[in-house]
């Protein structure tokens, strides 16, 4: 048995991660240059494309640099703040046992028990416990903020102006959000989020070719007892697009098809294993990533996307007439569902007129799936149960 490097875990953290050279160097320069741009960094991407883990890389590099490390999720996102930074998110003051009260002027009074009265520590007090904790932190405080489309937007302005404050008066802050591509825009034109506004923003896409070739390189060098021929190492680069969780779905299907044949070591990997590995791990994308996106979409926009795909033509372009045209919708009526799909990273204009899918087999899925069909209530009532 051979162990398996691959880890595709959507949304967490995986084993080996791989690409994002660029960014995770400009990170290590910032956390030494406290005038770096790149101290606050907003990171945009599709489902799949490593956005979390990503911040965990940039987490474990400011840990290893003895910063303080804060990771946020969506929920509650303030608080759990103010929890980390405090210790606690309610003060209780007490009032003197021993206090004595005066009756009518009379010189006489009477003692009372102690009272307590307890406060909570909500975002006014943001601010004031970001400059105490960075003031007691000996290296900086790093934070991150994850799925950051799901924080309310109130709640992110308080967030930008604590680190506002913390960033004019010198302090040793800095700060990495993550979320959809639509997340970017909705923010950064909210007044109350210039911080983020001038946060280095980075878009994750597809990895080259030679990204991703030297990212499976790399990681199958690491699993001892195994060849792969280079030839094999471009079928799987072909298979996954550059995408980062399709990848690590490759990876991991592959070598879990080669240990459930006993194998001997050293093992040389075959032909017929790959492209079994490849249909499994397709099928996994399939039902992990392309179904929960469709189910997750307005009808309009399904609708477009399946219009869309029947349009596609050799160069895998759609034009927007023959879209509209299919639809039987003028185009004028149909820009802001184009647009929510350009927002949402599912689809781009590369030209005037013309667009294409940017999640791999987004197109095929909605074509011979029939993801209209996948509910089973929807499946019962057409064979009328």
């Amino acid at each position: 048995m051979y162990a398996n490097p691959f880890s595709p875990i959507f949304g967490g953290k995986p084993d080996v991660f791989f690409g994002r050279d660029r960014i995770l160097n400009l990170f290590d320069l910032a956390m030494i240059d406290k005038g770096s741009d790149n101290r606050a960094l907003f990171v945009t991407g599709t489902r799949g494309s490593g956005k979390t883990a990503l911040l965990e890389q940039l987490s474990i590099k400011a840990a290893k640099k003895n910063k303080t490390v804060i990771d946020l999720g969506p929920e509650n996102t303030i608080s759990q703040l103010i929890y980390e930074l405090a210790g606690f998110d309610e003060t209780t003051s007490t009032i003197n046992p021993q206090a004595s009260v005066s009756i009518l002027g009379s010189g006489g009074g009477i003692s009372v028990g102690s009272v307590s009265k307890t406060k909570h520590v909500g975002k006014a007090n943001l601010q004031s416990l970001l400059l105490d904790a960075c003031k007691k932190s000996k290296n900086g405080i790093f934070v991150t903020v994850d799925e950051v489309q799901k924080v309310p937007i109130e709640d992110i302005s308080s967030l930008c102006n604590a680190f506002q404050m913390a960033s004019r008066k010198g302090m040793d802050i800095m700060l990495a959000v993550a979320g959809l591509p639509y997340a970017y825009t909705k923010i950064t034109r909210h007044e109350g989020c210039t911080y983020l506004r001038r946060a280095t923003h980075e878009e994750l896409g597809l990895f080259t070719w030679k990204e991703a070739a030297d990212a499976f390189s790399e990681v199958f060098s690491m699993v001892k007892g195994i060849k792969i021929e280079n030839i094999y190492l471009d079928r799987m680069n072909e298979a996954s697009y550059g995408h980062p969780y399709l990848m690590q779905l490759l990876g991991y299907h592959l070598i879990l098809q080669i240990n459930d044949s006993n194998p001997k070591s050293p093992h040389e990997v075959k032909w017929d294993e790959l492209e079994k590995a490849i249909s499994n791990a397709i099928i996994a994308y399939e039902q992990r990533a392309l179904k929960p996106l469709l189910e997750e979409l307005p009808t309009n926009e399904v609708k477009y996307l399946a219009e869309m795909s029947r349009c596609l033509g050799e160069d895998r372009l759609a034009r927007t007439a023959d879209i509209s045209q299919g639809l039987g919708i003028p185009q004028n009526k149909l820009s802001k569902t184009r647009a929510y799909l350009v927002d949402h990273g599912i689809v781009a204009s590369p030209e005037h007129g013309k667009l294409l899918f940017c999640i791999p087999y987004l197109a095929d899925y909605i074509i011979n799936k029939n993801p209209a069909m996948a509910s089973s209530i929807e499946v019962a009532m057409q064979r009328k149960v």
